[in-house]
């Protein structure tokens, strides 16, 4: 396809232009200061300098900037010294002080990394007179506590302890004050004097109310916190080997709707949504990704897809090891700053970093085997030869020109168009072509079919997961490191469904200079997805995979092994599908203090994405008996560039008025890139790729004269967008007890109509701390107790770059040429997709914050959102097309949460913790631009809705059976959409809804909702002696559902094909007979069951799982050292343990949260148990 409009951003205004050209200064000083300041903290032996006329004291600046020495000097003494003109160019450090100094009274000493000016003769008299104070750090228990901050109180001088917990710090002055601050632990202030060790023990601090959490540019202590957000810690992830991070959030956060589709190796079917569904699920490619949050870690918005090209989920590709934390924002006023992107929520990912005063290298190593938990229940062997027989003995259509049923094999064979007797062939004569389907059931005295297989031991397998991560990461005042490096390794429960990754991480955090910073972070992943069977076609991997071996069809009464098993297998053997995926991802940030709290740093980002794809299938399994190979290949990468310039001031007055100020400017490029091509008929089945072009010429007799096939085809693609917002954000509060903060982001895209580029998106929070008041200081149950309330507005923009510029596209051949046509209806007025919300919270802390209570209740209303448009008269004067894209529904979410925290057992030997979190979602879908229903939508009803036919029983008799007449005055009964079989006596009693007397797709009713009523998680820790065991639940109330494969296994007919493996104990079950008009089941034979697609079959389904059990063992601290660790830990855990649950089907987890159908085509999620060692050094 071409751009219709290749419209550029860089052209929309004049004041653009001016931006990005400022934009693009600060990047060259971003680099040219980085440049600089690489050697910054290291002194120089050699410098240049062209200095006229300047004072003393401004010359010896200028030397402590360049070498990188600490000048001390009296400054009455250098005062009187001015005129001083010098040039050197890359002159001795000595000779340049020579120089300055000469004809003066003043001389100098080097003495390591200061130098001190002094009167001349008593330089030899000085005495640089430095103290070092040591101490210990310890908890109550008596353990030595790694990592504790130690700074001297007015300074940033410091440094961290070491293993043992010990410290030691250089200060000037005999006494003074040192704040010792721990995550986790009360911050102290400890008065030191010089000779004196210092021992500090630390207490908990169980309010955590200065634990701090990242929030969108900034952070937060939780005191300082009025938004919704939820955060999950490193340790609270781990010990669960995934391939996803996302599967680690299931259950944690209250408002974070985790759910598990697939569990597909690698794949994209874990579906987080925030605050529930937004969008219209058959807009785009994939599902539910219009309700999909924003990605951003380290600051980076990152791509949070699944590949198209691969089915490998783009967050799979980042390891979960090298997480710090994560955080939720969930609200407006916290998201509301990422402007058009910050709709859905915000997903934040902080990666872990190095810490100053102690290295460590830590080791994990696990093993995991996983089993598929649970089959459907299945019957096979003499039970499916006889129900299956019976059925089609009962088999019977109606003739397509009487309408009548034939009631014996002569009937039948007399009836144009009518059936009896399958089984029998239906009366006509047997022959090799007709009866071969039926061969499994009637030739029962073969070997070869008498079997009662299972054809689910050899679809699937014990899968196996190999972990390793290996860390590094220490540092010091000047510089802190985290490297890290990792490989994944899973085999899983299906055949050829395997998932690899590789993975290295490299954070840096340098400080050449007290007010200079220099982040960076690269990180690089490798994945390999390959397997065997695969949907054909450039653009087919979806999010949520199925099977990869498809079992439920297989008749149990064949062998489970040679030709048939190969046959079954075929797909996986014969096909080849090659994946692979790189991942690159890198930010750095320079950062440059100009006094206390006023702040200015520049940023840059990049993740790059590319997905390749070799398919080949041989020549053997060309089903068009063409008798040729087929190979397809592939390539998309994707790229995001983002660059951001940030100024930040804060400060407080009288310690009382704390105030912060954040103004920034971010711009950032994405680019698509895809390249495809298809080949049919290479020389040879044991060439895969591509090699020329050679037309194929048929000659098959029943296809006429030979015809030359066009047999490679080629194509690609390029789509660009460009964004540019300006945002800021004022804080305040007083005391932490009364808090007020405002955001505004002004949001530009490339993707949007001329008229609709800009768009603008405020928040304002505010926020009272009710417990610090004095009316409630006797109040001693109360330990803490905060009201937070905010209103905002955030946006989605859609993925499609050129949706509102129009399209052309390959048309048809015209005078010899190649013409273009339009794709679709142009529409440049389509703008963003704007939401409020609203939220109401309460934060309550009880008895010595023993109970801490977390509630939130919230109102989001989306409006503007896409749809394609009905156009009057279909189109027909508006060449052809019938839809055009408009910004034209508007949807709704509302719902409340609830998190509570319980020390249980809290100063006991056995120590006990508590989380539940619990959620309830209202979804409605609010108006149309018709203001009618839409599609499957209807107005005040959820975006997700269960669609059946409604049925009352059976028909009893043929008088039952709604007769509708015809024109020509003939009567015919109801009959189904394929017109084979009226309705008779023994079929389900189906609602005729348009009364058209037949039932088909337009006589579906809403029947429920697939989305659960409430859904959350229960955690708990426990702790005894160096023991320590985790049990995390997850639960789901009041999802409507329904299975279909129990019932369709019914189907003898089987689309020709003859019977199949039985989801139904046949032998037990009651079928309907005119003798028998309460049975289970309809009768023998109808094909009138509509698939199990009916109001008869749908569950009300709840459901809890222990979703994850880990026991581990910590070896006593004296233990580890005696060997030179620092630690070692052993583990054992339990993924998908077991599930108590309503439902009569398999794992209710799985089922489709759009339409609520069971139909076991989804990959189960497998049951884990790992086991794994931890080694700290």
């Amino acid at each position: 396809m071409n751009e219709l409009n290749d419209w550029r951003l860089q052209s929309c205004s004049p004041r653009y232009i001016l931006l990005r050209k400022c934009f693009f200064i600060l990047i060259v000083m971003f680099f040219s200061m980085m440049t600089s300041f690489t050697s910054f903290g290291q002194t120089k032996e050699r410098i240049t300098l062209k200095l006229e006329n300047m004072a003393l004291e401004q010359v010896l600046k200028r030397i402590e900037l360049e070498s990188g020495y600490r000048m001390l000097y009296n400054k009455d003494l250098v005062a009187t010294v001015k005129g001083i003109t010098i040039q050197v160019n890359n002159e001795l450090l000595a000779t340049v002080l020579d120089k300055c100094l000469d004809r003066t009274n003043l001389s100098y000493m080097i003495k390591e990394n200061t130098i001190i000016i002094a009167k001349k003769g008593s330089e030899n008299r000085i005495e640089v007179t430095t103290t070092i104070i040591k101490g210990v750090v310890k908890d109550k228990k008596g353990e030595p506590l790694v990592g504790v901050s130690v700074v001297i109180a007015g300074t940033a001088t410091g440094t961290a302890t070491d293993v043992n917990g010990n410290f030691s710090l250089p200060v000037k002055d005999s006494t003074g004050t040192l704040l010792f601050t721990y995550i986790g632990f009360k911050m102290q202030r400890v008065v030191f004097h010089r000779g004196k060790e210092v021992l500090v023990v630390m207490d908990e601090d169980l309010s955590e109310l200065d634990a701090v959490t990242v929030i969108a540019y900034g952070s937060r202590k939780k005191r300082e916190l009025i938004g919704a957000v939820s955060s999950v810690k490193a340790d609270e992830m781990k010990e669960l080997p995934t391939a996803s991070f996302e599967n680690l959030l299931q259950g944690r956060m209250s408002g974070v709707e985790v759910v598990n589709q697939s569990g597909a190796p690698g794949g994209g079917g874990t579906l987080v949504v925030v605050r529930g569904y937004n969008t219209f699920n058959s807009q785009f490619d994939e599902p539910l990704s219009n309700s999909a949050p924003l990605y951003v870690i380290d600051g980076v918005p990152m791509y949070s897809f699944t590949s198209p090209r691969t089915g490998t989920n783009t967050i799979a590709e980042i390891d979960p090891s090298i997480i710090e934390s994560v955080e939720v924002l969930k609200d407006a006023a916290s998201a509301a700053i990422y402007g058009s992107r910050g709709g859905n929520g915000v997903i934040l990912i902080t990666t872990k970093k190095g810490k100053q005063g102690h290295s460590n290298f830590s080791a994990n190593f696990s093993y995991t085997g996983s089993i598929f938990p649970k089959a459907p229940k299945h019957y096979g062997g003499m039970m499916e030869r006889n129900y299956n027989i019976a059925a089609l003995k009962a088999y019977r259509t109606a003739s397509f020109f009487t309408g009548e049923y034939p009631n014996s094999i002569a009937e039948g064979s007399g009836f144009m168009g009518g059936q009896y007797d399958y089984f029998w062939n239906k009366g006509n004569p047997i022959d090799k072509d007709d009866i071969k389907a039926l061969r499994v059931l009637q030739d029962s005295l073969n070997p070869f079919y008498n079997n009662a297989t299972d054809w689910y031991k050899e679809a699937f397998r014990t899968g196996k997961v190999y972990n390793v991560n290996l860390q590094a990461s220490g540092g010091t005042e000047l510089i802190r490191y985290m490297v890290a490096a990792g490989y994944y390794s899973e085999s899983g429960i299906m055949l050829s469904s395997d998932f690899n990754r590789m993975n290295v991480n490299v954070g840096l955090n340098i400080q050449p200079h007290k007010r200079i910073k220099l982040d960076t972070r690269l990180y690089a992943a490798y994945t390999d997805r390959s397997r065997g069977k695969s949907p054909n076609g450039k653009r087919m991997n979806y999010k949520v995979e199925g099977l990869t071996v498809d079992p439920r069809t297989a008749s149990s009464l064949t062998l489970n092994s040679g030709v048939v098993k190969d046959k079954l297998l075929e797909a996986l053997n014969e096909q080849i599908d090659k994946n692979n995926s790189y991942r690159f991802m890198g930010n750095m940030g320079l950062s440059f203090e100009f006094i206390d709290g006023l702040n200015v740093r520049v940023d840059g980002g990049i993740d790059y994405n590319q997905n390749n794809r070799n398919f080949f299938r041989p020549s053997t399994m060309d089903v068009s008996k063409m008798n040729e190979n087929y190979i397809e290949e592939g390539i998309t990468r994707n790229i995001f560039m983002q660059g951001e310039a940030l100024l930040n001031y804060r400060f407080s007055i009288q310690e009382k008025h704390n105030f912060e100020l954040l103004l920034g400017i971010s711009m950032d490029k994405s680019q698509l890139f895809e390249n495809d091509a298809d080949a049919l008929g290479t020389p040879s089945d044991y060439i895969h790729y591509i090699q020329g072009t050679t037309p194929i010429k048929y000659t098959k007799p029943e296809w006429g004269d030979p015809v030359a096939y066009e047999t490679v085809h080629a194509s690609s693609k390029l789509e660009e967008k460009i964004n540019l917002s300006y945002f800021g954000r004022f804080a305040y509060n007083f005391k932490t007890r009364y808090l007020f903060e405002f955001t505004l982001r002004r949001d530009g895209s490339s993707v949007f109509g001329e008229d609709q580029r800009w768009a603008t998106f405020p928040s304002v929070a505010i926020g009272w701390t009710f417990s610090d008041e004095s009316f409630l200081k006797s109040v001693n149950w109360l330990s803490y107790g905060k009201i937070r309330a905010s209103w905002g507005q955030s946006g989605v923009q859609f993925d499609k770059a050129y949706l509102a510029h129009g399209l052309m596209e390959i048309g048809a051949i015209y005078d010899g040429e190649r013409g273009m046509r339009a794709s679709g209806i142009l529409n440049r007025k389509l703008g963003w997709e704007q939401s409020d919300q609203y939220d109401l919270g309460l934060d309550l802390d009880f008895l010595d914050y023993r109970i801490k209570f977390k509630f939130d209740y919230y109102y989001r209303y989306t409006k503007d959102k896409l749809w394609k448009v009905n156009l009057p008269s279909g189109g027909s004067f508006l060449g052809g097309f019938s839809k055009q894209w408009r910004n034209a529904m508007e949807v709704s979410n509302e719902g409340i949460e609830f998190e509570v925290t319980c020390d249980i057992l809290r100063e006991t030997k056995v120590t006990w913790r508590s989380k539940i979190t619990a959620s309830r979602n209202w979804n409605r879908f609010e108006k149309s631009y018709s203001g009618k229903d839409e599609d499957t939508f209807i107005i005040g009803k959820p975006l997700f809705n269960i669609y059946l036919y409604k049925d009352n029983g059976y028909y009893n008799s043929q008088d039952e059976v709604p007769v509708y007449y015809q024109a020509d005055g003939s009567k015919k009964y109801l009959m189904p959409m394929y017109e084979t079989q009226y309705f008779t006596a023994g079929d389900p009693k189906v609602m005729d809804v348009n009364g058209d007397g037949k039932i088909d797709i337009s006589d579906f009713v809403r029947v429920g909702s697939s989305v659960p009523k409430l859904y959350g998680g229960w955690a708990n820790e426990l702790r005894w002696r160096d023991f320590d065991l985790n049990l995390l639940f997850t639960y789901s109330l009041g999802r409507d559902m329904y299975k279909t494969y129990d019932i369709r296994s019914l189907d003898a007919y089987n689309g020709g094909q003859g019977g199949q493996a039985l989801y139904i104990n046949t032998d037990k079950a009651s079928f309907w007979t005119e003798n028998n008009h309460k049975a289970q089941y309809a009768r023998l034979g109808t094909l009138n069951t509509m698939g199990g697609m009916l109001e008869s079959n749908l569950e009300t389904v709840s459901y809890m799982k222990l979703k994850q059990l880990t026991l581990g063992y910590n070896l006593p601290k004296e233990w580890a050292r005696k060997v030179g660790m620092v630690g070692l830990r052993a583990f054992i855990t339990g993924e998908n343990v077991f599930i108590l649950s309503n439902y009569s089907g398999v794992d209710p987890e799985v089922v489709s949260i759009e339409n609520g159908q069971d139909d076991f085509n989804t990959y189960p999620l497998a049951r884990k148990w790992t086991i794994g060692l931890t080694l700290n050094f």
